[in-house]
């Protein structure tokens, strides 16, 4: 809360989709209504992006229907919402704002679920997919992920082509756990501002953090990137993520830099099954409800209300406006 109002946030990167298949499977409905909107209310979240994420046991060969079916869940429980709307630019999304709605983007994070087809992609386009993360951990056939930084092919042939495509259905491409040469790779060949939805910068080194290069690249590009709130610091807190926060302003510039925190207290199970390498949660930012906690820890760093709210949500909606509509 800045100046006795609140600043909406919108949130780059938000495993829901995952949680809801979840709890459909065992028969629940409304799950976002019931599950999520307290808490994204209570942390000030307005609008996210939600991913597409198949988990590794379906990959390769079940991806797509797995990629289906988590779709299909998803906007069935949102169809049961009066209080989120799944929106397919910006407009739709400041005027769901407007209407005191929660605003979700349908992206995706890993490629396997299109089975290297564009007509696939151009379908879930058509279902209502505006941001595109090329991989998770791991390589596809696109390119690899952060567990292949030391032996990283590159952006592939069907990759270049993706890319291509992306940018001709006007999909924000989101480069989030990839690796450096695959990173290297797609910013070649984008010819629209591109996102890291979630990642970290040089403060810490980790497998996950970019350099200031590929922060300053996503910046030339016109694009923004979101801080996340996992492997942020060595005191692992709301201070050390903040840091993660000016560090991106001093490099990138302010007009570049948002939120996606990456929150996965709900995907704890999940994660321990997938071997990841997630630290504990964030003393002061353990959940989506303390969000709101960053606003009023940059008021303290000394950023203006304007910009505040620049990082919170006008960088990333300037990017989605300009990429998508």
């Amino acid at each position: 809360m800045v100046g006795g109002k609140r600043t909406g946030i919108i949130d780059l990167h938000a495993d829901l989709p995952a949680d809801v298949i979840k709890y459909r499977d065992l028969g629940e409905h409304s799950v976002m209504e019931r599950r999520h909107l307290p808490k994204l209310r209570k942390g000030g979240v307005t609008a996210l992006i939600a991913p597409i994420w198949v988990e590794s046991r379906f990959k390769p060969r079940n991806a797509m229907k797995r990629g289906l079916r988590i779709v299909d869940a998803f906007l069935e429980d949102l169809s049961e919402s009066t209080n989120i709307v799944l929106v397919k630019d910006a407009s739709a999304l400041t005027a769901a704002e407007s209407k005191g709605k929660v605003a979700i983007v349908l992206g995706c994070e890993g490629a396997e679920f299109i089975d290297g087809d564009l007509g696939i992609l151009r379908l879930y386009r058509r279902l209502g997919l505006r941001a595109f993360g090329f991989v998770w951990n791991e390589r596809n056939a696109l390119a690899d992920g952060m567990y292949h930084k030391d032996d990283d092919r590159g952006l592939t042939k069907l990759g270049r082509q993706v890319v291509e495509e992306l940018d001709d259905q006007r999909i924000l491409i989101d480069l989030a756990h990839i690796a450096p040469k695959s990173f290297w790779g797609v910013m070649e060949v984008a010819k629209r501002p591109v996102m890291v939805s979630h990642g970290a910068t040089s403060v810490r080194t980790s497998l996950r953090n970019s350099t200031d290069d590929q922060l300053r690249a996503v910046a030339q590009s016109g694009g923004v990137f979101g801080i996340f709130a996992v492997n942020a610091g060595e005191s692992r807190d709301l201070k050390a993520y903040v840091e993660h926060v000016m560090h991106a302003v001093k490099v990138a510039g302010i007009e570049h830099v948002a939120l996606g925190p990456d929150f996965y207290d709900y995907l704890f199970d999940e994660l321990k099954n997938e071997d990841d390498d997630h630290l504990p949660a964030m003393v002061g930012l353990e959940d989506t409800t303390k969000l709101d906690a960053v606003i009023s820890e940059l008021s303290r760093r000394g950023l203006s209300e304007g910009e505040i709210r620049m990082i919170a949500r006008d960088n990333f909606l300037r990017v989605f406006k300009k990429v998508v509509g």
